[in-house]
């Protein structure tokens, strides 16, 4: 079982936005430490960066924290993740904005370009880093960990302006989200009202169908009984037959 250091109770005011700690397995983490339910299983056990606080000028132990979870897609970039499914894209920034993603600097590759930096020119540890912009998770400050074992809280942290670019990126992409869902209700909408149209027309032809039939002209009579067990007359030109015959 991996061994994290997790943020102390005095420490926890310290915390600044831009921070990135660890979110420990979910079977680590006590249960009455609140994560957010949206949290798949996938997202624990992963480094995460703080976006934002609850209460900014507050941050306790038990404050809650908006983060954004990082993955390394195991060492992979992430335009061969993508193509290894299928997707290709001709350049990995593309790939990363199609995708939902902003990249980080790592240690390996400190000269990377389109990446969001790090303070004192840090770098991530695995080969590989991104932000996963398309959605973000409040977590009680008191279940995440520190991201370097030994080090200062804040050791690892987003520069200001690659923060500024992270909310940014997460807030397009809500945006875009956003118009995606409002774009797709309305055409639910606009399939319902056209299947409700045309099911309305139907009855109509059917009802002006029936009045049609209903106002349609008896049959002439031919002097045979009918169901009601009435027999009609005898046409007058029968009747003169008849009448000379018996002369």
């Amino acid at each position: 079982m991996a061994t994290f250091q997790r943020v102390g109770i005095k420490e926890a005011r310290l915390l600044l936005p831009g921070t990135i700690l660890w979110l420990p397995p979910k079977d680590q983490i006590e249960e009455d430490r609140y994560t957010s339910p949206l949290l798949l299983d996938g997202a624990f056990n992963h480094p995460v960066v703080i976006l934002s606080f609850q209460e900014p000028n507050r941050v306790k132990y038990h404050s809650w924290a908006e983060i954004a979870i990082i993955t390394s897609f195991h060492g992979s970039t992430i335009k061969s993740h993508l193509a290894a499914k299928g997707i290709k894209h001709s350049t990995g920034v593309e790939a990363a904005e199609k995708a939902g993603y902003l990249r980080i600097v790592t240690a390996s590759k400190p000269h990377a370009k389109d990446v969001l930096h790090l303070r004192d020119g840090k770098g991530m540890k695995r080969d590989s880093a991104y932000v996963n912009v398309k959605e973000t998770f409040w977590v009680e400050v008191s279940a995440l960990a520190k991201y370097g074992l030994g080090e200062d809280l804040n050791a690892y942290s987003l520069t200001n302006q690659s923060l500024k670019k992270l909310r940014e990126g997460a807030e397009e992409y809500k945006e875009r989200k956003r118009v995606k869902e409002e774009k797709a209700a309305k055409k639910e909408k606009g399939a319902k009202e056209r299947d409700g149209k045309e099911k309305e027309v139907t009855q109509s032809k059917k009802k002006v169908q029936v009045e049609r039939k209903s106002r349609a002209k008896p049959k002439r009579s031919t002097g045979k009984v009918v169901s009601t067990g009435r027999v009609t007359k005898p046409r007058k030109s029968k009747l003169i037959k008849m009448l000379g015959k018996k002369a």
